[in-house]
């Protein structure tokens, strides 16, 4: 509270003792006053607030009041009103809070007058200028003629059809409410000779019971900076209105101060548009920070259609302060245009309410008509996959995370790309739902696809260009004009598409398959030949949803056991072959394998793939393909049998990014490095000896290595070996099967070693006495017996015999 009563009756020189309804026949500094309005800068009428403090004193100021007004009460003073005159408009700068409990008084006693004999009054021009809204209800107020038989004033004024819905969110309209009701409380089951002699008092022209003391400027314009001064007290503006304030200012320099869009826009941005982002208000019961980011949001995206620079580092309030100028400002190249569309993106959210009042859409109910988070049989809504960075509380309402996260690291470029599509679906009348759907469908595939394209840095913005192709794919025209983004996607997209003009009843199986969380749109791996049966294509499709209900590492063996060598390379150098076949958990990796790249002409893994979904659609499961594969006396023991055979070679339980060096030809030398890198910054597992000390049953207890088992540094040619801790026994994998090195064993060791050889058949190298070879039976090269099995023979023998 900032306005104060004072029961004194001093006078100034420099001041004009007055009423309010004496005002209006005064001469203020030369001026005549015809209205008053309460300035933007000035903070919300506070005497309505319902905190305890402020009740109180409510209640005094509002009993001085009234005694005054008694047929015998004392004339009040209310101390010092100062404020600026300017066009014969009084600005209040102190004594708002006064000057509208005046009011609100004269409104009340007016009402309790006999009806129709009171016309227009003087005091009616009493305007608030904080707010359209606040404006509108004054006006109201004059207009009323309320049933004075309520119990509370407020309950008739909010059941009239002129009330807007808007209102009850407005806290100058709420406060003002309360006092209403205040001043029917005390008045109710009063005289009407009492109320007439009350309201003679308060209007009387030459000795009215109150009265203050006004003091005006002399400057004959509105003096923001001694309000500072005079006023600290004062609730400061917040970015918001400050915005707001500066948006509508340069609005009317640029437009007009009469043009009727700006007028419409003052007006929605305080009652209309309030409304809307009332529901996602934050925890201090503002709209402020959730319009910005919705402003914001929207006028980056006109700046990036005119390829203006877009500072996104910005705080909200800079960035609209600097977009504002570049889009609406006397020198913006098409500021009616962008004017007009930033309204239509407001308006978009609104409808007809019944009463023919604008309300907000039920917008939640509507994206949840556009989107879902969750897998599931039907192909609408659309699943998304990237907002899970989103508070639960914003479900899918695309409107509400941009109101609360836009700006934020939660919020991408690739949810601007997808809010600004819907936008274009919604804001376009003539565009039914469904076609919304279909559109924002193929959006949705081409920004899963496009995450390097999807960029606004230094050295590249694809964003005019990306928002130009949004509006290219909401508006059905072909996919050839669509440059920008993921063109591998692109191709993909038109391929589905002519797939689909030869079997159209397949498409909620393709789009089924779209909306899997490991292809997100993106059929690259997937045979779209038209001239393949339904069948095919869809038990391929159905099949495809059952393998990857299975665990990841036997999809991994079930691909190879198809033929699957994975995306790969050799490195150079070494001459290994890089490959990822799998992550046992991370569904990233795997979601970004079935991605064709921009280099490859077919997919690596397509093949196998098909012919592991094929299988299946014969009632084979994985397991049973690996089985028949590792069992076909044909099929050559090389790094493709083990893999399949032994679950612990493909990282199953182990922290494993699904990337495997192999050793040239036959690869029997397998490192798994944690990452997809294999260097001296960590350490590796080798999966050949994770085969052989799981097969053999060796427990961690006799293995000496540190860190077992993922314990090798160094890049994949370094020598890897098993060390066993009772012995210091050394065993690795090479080409030829397993090589010991016994230098550590001791002189009992050494004899119970050489015993074991013998019966085993394994032979010292000669080119070092420390080593033994134990070869395996190979042809060609290739394994024909099982080198893990051979090798957990021999590992048990040494165990049991002391090693």
């Amino acid at each position: 509270m900032t306005d104060t009563t004072m029961n004194t009756a001093g006078t100034s020189q420099n001041g004009t003792l007055t009423s309010l309804a004496q005002l209006f026949d005064h001469s203020i500094n030369g001026t005549e006053v015809k209205a008053i309005e309460i300035p933007l800068f000035q903070r919300d009428y506070a005497q309505g607030r319902k905190d305890a403090q402020v009740r109180q004193v409510r209640e005094r100021f509002l009993a001085d009041l009234c005694a005054a007004l008694e047929v015998n009460g004392k004339e009040l003073h209310l101390d010092f009103v100062f404020g600026d005159v300017v066009n014969g408009t009084l600005y209040p700068l102190d004594g708002q809070q006064r000057l509208t409990t005046l009011f609100l008084l004269h409104c009340y006693l007016a009402w309790q007058q006999p009806q129709g004999s009171l016309g227009t009054q003087p005091w009616h021009s009493f305007h608030y200028a904080t707010r359209p809204g606040a404006r509108a209800f004054c006006e109201f107020l004059t207009r009323c003629q309320p049933d004075m038989c309520q119990s509370t004033v407020s309950e008739w004024l909010c059941d009239q059809a002129d009330y807007l819905p808007t209102w009850k969110h407005d806290p100058t309209i709420q406060g003002m409410l309360v006092v209403l009701d205040a001043l029917h409380a005390h008045y109710r089951g009063k005289q009407s000779s009492e109320l007439a002699a009350a309201w003679q008092r308060l209007i009387d022209l030459h000795h009215p019971a109150i009265r203050f003391l006004l003091l005006t400027d002399k400057t004959g314009k509105l003096n923001h900076t001694l309000y500072v001064k005079m006023n600290s007290r004062g609730r400061p503006l917040t970015e918001f209105e400050n915005f707001k304030a500066d948006l509508e200012a340069l609005l009317q320099q640029n437009f007009g101060k009469d043009d009727a869009a700006v007028k419409d826009f003052s007006h929605k941005i305080d009652t209309d548009w309030a409304d809307l982002f009332w529901k996602y208000r934050g925890e201090n019961d503002l709209i402020d920070e959730e319009c910005m980011r919705y402003l914001r949001f929207l006028f980056e995206v006109r700046a990036w259609k005119h390829r203006f620079i877009v500072k996104t580092d910005h705080n909200d309030l800079r960035a609209l302060t600097l977009l504002s100028e570049s889009l609406l400002g006397r020198n913006a190249p098409s500021a009616r245009t962008d004017f007009e569309w930033i309204v239509r993106a407001l308006d978009v959210w609104m409808e007809n309410g019944g009463n023919g009042i604008r309300k907000p859409k039920d917008i939640s109910a509507l994206f949840s008509q556009i989107f879902t988070r969750q897998a599931h049989p039907a192909t609408t809504p659309l699943r998304v996959f990237n907002f899970g960075a989103f508070d639960s509380a914003v479900g899918v309402d695309l409107f509400h995370a941009c109101c609360v996260e836009y700006g934020t690291r939660s919020w991408s470029l690739a949810h601007t790309v997808l809010f600004y599509g819907v936008l274009c679906g919604l804001m376009n009348s003539h565009l039914e739902l469904s076609a919304i759907h279909s559109r924002l469908r193929l959006l949705r595939n081409l920004i899963e696809a496009s995450r390097n394209e999807i960029r606004a840095d230094d050295t590249r913005n694809n964003m005019p260009d990306l928002l130009q192709e949004v509006e290219i794919i909401m508006t059905g025209e072909p996919l050839g004009k669509v440059k920008t983004f993921n063109q591998v996607q692109v191709r993909n997209e038109q391929a589905k598409q002519e797939f689909l003009s030869i079997h159209p009843h397949l498409r909620d199986d393709v789009c089924k398959l779209e909306d899997h969380e490991l292809l997100r749109g993106g059929l690259t791996a997937f045979d779209l030949d038209p001239k393949q049966s339904n069948s095919t294509f869809q038990n391929r499709a159905t099949q495809f949803h059952a393998l990857f209900f299975q665990p990841y590492h036997q999809v991994s063996a079930a691909l190879v056991a198809k033929g699957n060598r994975g995306r790969g390379y050799h490195k150079h150098g070494s001459g290994y072959w890089v490959t990822y076949l799998g992550a046992p958990k991370q569904t990233a990796l795997w979601e970004d394998h079935w991605r064709l790249r921009y280099n490859e002409t077919t997919h690596p893994s397509g093949v196998a793939l098909m012919g592991l979904l094929d299988e299946m659609a014969v009632g084979k499961s994985p397991q049973a393909v690996i089985d028949a594969f590792i069992q076909d006396p044909l099929v050559a023991k090389d790094w493709r049998y083990y893999i399949a055979k032994y679950e612990v070679m493909r990282g199953a339980h182990r922290v494993f990014a699904g990337t495997y060096f192999i050793a040239p030809d036959h690869g029997y030398a397998i490192c798994l490095p944690k990452s997809d890198s294999c260097d001296n910054r960590s350490y590796h597992h080798d999966a050949y000896l994770l085969a052989l000390v799981e097969t053999a049953g060796i427990p961690p207890g006799r293995i000496d290595n540190e860190g077992w088992p993922r314990c090798f540094p160094g890049d994949e040619t370094q020598a890897r070996y098993l060390t066993l801790r009772q012995s210091g026994l050394k065993v690795r994998c090479v080409a030829r099967g397993w090589l010991l090195d016994t230098s550590n064993l001791d002189q009992g060791q050494q004899t119970a070693f050489a015993k074991i050889a013998i019966q085993l058949g394994i032979q010292k190298n000669t080119n070092n006495p420390s080593e033994w070879d134990f070869d395996i039976a190979q042809k060609n090269g290739v394994d024909t017996e099982d080198r893990i099995v051979k090798g957990a023979e021999l590992m048990r023998n040494l165990i049991a015999c002391g090693m």
